[in-house]
């Protein structure tokens, strides 16, 4: 393969790669002030080109049909991670606002009675009167069904969220009234590895295999009622690494055209022999 091809395969492998890079720090960007959202990170990894052309966009065939030819190095995106680490705590006094200070996962479950998993903690009651999620999805207690709060005697206000998770319904405006307890939130440790858990959308990640969902370690977290943790996204560094990535992909489109001027050129030049 020429020179001039390989410059072709390179440039256009980096730019996809760059691409999808940019496809990821936009989504970032886009969930900056989304409760409990956790950040994306693409990760590129080197590639050997084969001696002889083929598409760079495929890199399993790529490399199972050229083992050991390999000469110029190209850029390709290897996976999409997840960043697990805490956002910030923010205090909001609502009864219903709930963040875990450390590790572990809300469980709640969805309409079909499937279970998934979340950092967000932005709930409120439902008519029927289950601790829900923006979506409706119901909260899970530790023995595996919703929690319910008997919303016919006790309103939000009147709920009671320890920092281990068990929840009461107190005193409401100052009648003596004996504290009702209620269930004791689940809070769940999940894999963090992409090929188990992912993400679904809807600030939701799902497990793929459930004998890796375990019981968080009481020790290990905490149940801050009237707290609400942030997106662990710094609208900085993703803006520093949206004009990165830019600039590298407008270098990449730079190569691209200037090699295919180039083959033009000696396209027109043959036809004139």
């Amino acid at each position: 393969m020429g020179l001039s091809h390989q410059a072709l395969y390179i440039a256009t492998a980096g730019a996809y790669a760059n691409q999808r890079k940019l496809e990821t720090v936009a989504n970032n960007l886009a969930n900056a002030s989304t409760q409990g959202y956790k950040r994306n990170i693409a990760v590129f990894e080197g590639l050997y080109e084969p001696l002889s052309p083929i598409t760079p966009l495929s890199p399993k065939l790529y490399s199972d049909l050229h083992k050991g030819q390999f000469s110029q190095k190209m850029i390709l995106l290897d996976e999409t991670y997840i960043d697990f680490s805490e956002g910030t705590l923010i205090e909001t006094s609502a009864p219903l606002d709930i963040a875990i200070s450390g590790k572990g996962f809300f469980a709640v479950q969805d309409e079909d009675g499937n279970i998934k998993y979340t950092r967000a903690g932005n709930f409120s009651l439902s008519p029927t009167g289950e601790i829900i999620t923006q979506n409706g999805y119901k909260l899970l207690g530790v023995k595996g069904k919703p929690i319910r709060i008997p919303f016919e005697q006790w309103a939000p206000e009147d709920i009671v969220i320890t920092q281990n998770g068990e929840v009461f319904v107190g005193v409401r405006h100052g009648e003596k009234r004996k504290s009702l307890f209620i269930d004791k939130i689940a809070v769940h440790n999940i894999p963090q590895d992409i090929t188990i858990s992912k993400k679904i959308g809807e600030n939701l990640y799902e497990v793929t295999d459930m004998t890796y969902v375990e019981d968080a370690d009481p020790d290990s977290y905490k149940i801050l009622q009237g707290f609400l943790e942030s997106s662990n996204v710094n609208p900085i560094t993703e803006m520093m690494s949206i004009i990165e990535v830019q600039r590298i992909y407008e270098a990449n489109l730079r190569v691209i055209s200037a090699v295919d001027g180039t083959i033009s050129t000696s396209i027109r030049s043959i036809g004139r022999i």
